[in-house]
């Protein structure tokens, strides 16, 4: 993100046509009919290799996913929001594929060979290095997303409130059995299945784990997950950004619930930072984050500008459920702004929700409902 090792792959081929392919990287003489691959036959559709070897973080065989675009555009596929971007350049000529990818390193150039028993949705590609099987389908893959940010969460520490940053994860998809992250070459976290507001299960870090704050945020490194889907293992990444977020603050944060109207006010200030989008979520007595009783429509701000939501019967949600709290219980509430990642619009970019850069977030007990 290079040996492939599919071995429990199951694909149902439906051939739509014959192509007209030509032999190439040697032939065993005989009455073999020459074929020959065109351009047309690897355009317009992505190719996935999976070259998985093991859950080193140091091996590189992470899922490659490649889009080869007409005017020998070569794009390659991010699993953080399955986002294509322009890595290089793609040629073949006489069943010999070029493929330079930037990504990989500057003068990165790699040569294969087609073979004959490839066909328009499978590709068997051999080289002086080796060989490598790319497929146009993996079922299992298909849905999977794995994102990685940072978050700054404003918190109770002696009496007092202070910031500090932890790491977050989310990996979405539905036939996935195992979900592990490897934050670097020396830590390894297994990741737990939820089911959020939305009723899609999710895999995030377990209770035991979501306290490993850090003072200082590195940033710019390489994260890994290792998935297992349909019984076979896969390595996705995703890179980090090198800024983090600023933080929230509790001064100027107020929520006051007027029980005979029906309405709970929230006063907050904006952190000190443009294109941040907030989202305020009412919780229950217990804190659950994952499944609030109320979450808003997406808030903009200007940096450190002074907002306020009237929360009631009419407001616009994402999730309404007030009804199912209890009166006379407490309940919380929870703000927070995301920082999304360069190129992601937080309203026309459809995957937006999981091609997160930062998160700033508070939680603090309102009171009686």
């Amino acid at each position: 993100m290079n040996h492939s090792i599919y071995k429990k792959l199951s694909f149902a081929l439906a051939l739509l046509g014959t192509l007209s392919l030509c032999s190439c990287g040697g032939s065993s003489g005989g009455d073999e009919e020459e074929f020959e691959f065109k351009p047309s036959d690897l355009t317009n559709k992505y190719w996935y290799a999976n070259p998985f070897l093991s859950g080193d973080y140091k091996r590189d065989d992470a899922l490659i996913v490649y889009r080869f675009e007409g005017g020998n555009i070569l794009k390659k596929q991010e699993f953080s929001g399955r986002r294509d971007k322009v890595v290089g350049e793609w040629s073949l000529i006489d069943n010999q594929l070029i493929i330079e990818d930037e990504s990989i390193a500057p003068n990165n150039r790699q040569e294969w060979f087609i073979q004959s028993n490839s066909k328009s949705n499978y590709l068997k590609l051999n080289s002086s290095n080796g060989s490598r099987e790319f497929y146009t389908d993996i079922d299992a893959i298909n849905d999977i997303t794995a994102d990685a940010y940072v978050v700054n969460e404003l918190r109770l520490v002696n009496g007092s409130y202070e910031s500090d940053y932890k790491m977050e994860y989310a990996v979405y998809g539905g036939q996935l059995s195992q979900v592990k992250v490897l934050p670097d070459e020396s830590t390894s976290f297994d990741l737990e299945a939820f089911t959020d507001f939305k009723g899609a299960t999710v895999y995030y870090l377990k209770e035991s784990d979501r306290e490993a704050y850090i003072k200082n945020f590195a940033g710019n490194q390489t994260v890994k997950f290792v998935v297992k889907a349909d019984g076979e293992n896969y390595k996705l990444e995703d890179q980090l950004y090198e800024s983090g977020i600023k933080a929230l603050n509790n001064f100027s944060t107020t929520a006051t619930h007027a029980s005979q109207s029906g309405t709970v006010t929230i006063n907050w200030k904006a952190i000190d930072e443009d294109n941040i989008y907030y989202y305020i979520e009412i919780l229950d007595k217990n804190k659950n984050e994952y499944l609030p009783k109320f979450r808003s429509t997406r808030q903009t701000a200007s940096a450190g500008e002074e907002k306020e939501i009237v929360i009631d019967a009419s407001t616009a949600n994402e999730l309404e459920a007030l009804s199912e709290l209890e009166v006379g219980e407490d309940y919380y509430v929870k703000i927070s702004g995301f920082k999304y990642e360069d190129d992601i619009h937080p309203d026309n970019s459809s995957n937006k929700e999981i091609n997160i850069q930062a998160v700033t977030r508070y939680v603090f007990k309102a009171g009686v409902w």
